[in-house]
C-alpha cells in the first residue's frame, strides 16, 4: 500500500526558525524532519493517553466487590496513599455494557 504524504506550511518568525534549525542541526536533522518527529511523537503520546484498558473477568467475579488495597511489605505511607488513590479512581469507573 502506497503511503500518501500531505504537505503543511508552517510560519515562524526569523528568530524562532533559526533556533529550530540550530536544534535540528545539533541532532543531525533537517528542520522539517525535526518538526515532523515532534508532531508524530505528540500524536503517539495522545493515542497512548487515550487508549482503553479492557479487563475480562469470569461472570462469577463480576458481582464481587473489591476489598481494601493490600499494602506491600515496607511500603511507605506516601507510596501506599498514591497507589490507593489510583486504585480508587480505577474502581470508580462505571462498567459499560
Amino acid at each position: 500500500m502506497k503511503r500518501t504524504l500531505k504537505a503543511l506550511t508552517l510560519r515562524l518568525d526569523g528568530t524562532s526558525f533559526h533556533r529550530l534549525a540550530a536544534v535540528a542541526r545539533a541532532e543531525n536533522r533537517t528542520p522539517t524532519n525535526y518538526v515532523e518527529t515532534l508532531v508524530l511523537r505528540d500524536l503517539e503520546a495522545k493515542d497512548e493517553a487515550n487508549r482503553a484498558i479492557t479487563v475480562y473477568a469470569p461472570p462469577e467475579a463480576a458481582a464481587l466487590v473489591p476489598g481494601e488495597l493490600e499494602r506491600s511489605v515496607g511500603e511507605t505511607d506516601e507510596r501506599y496513599a498514591h497507589r490507593k488513590k489510583l486504585f480508587d479512581e480505577l474502581m470508580s469507573i462505571a462498567d459499560e455494557d
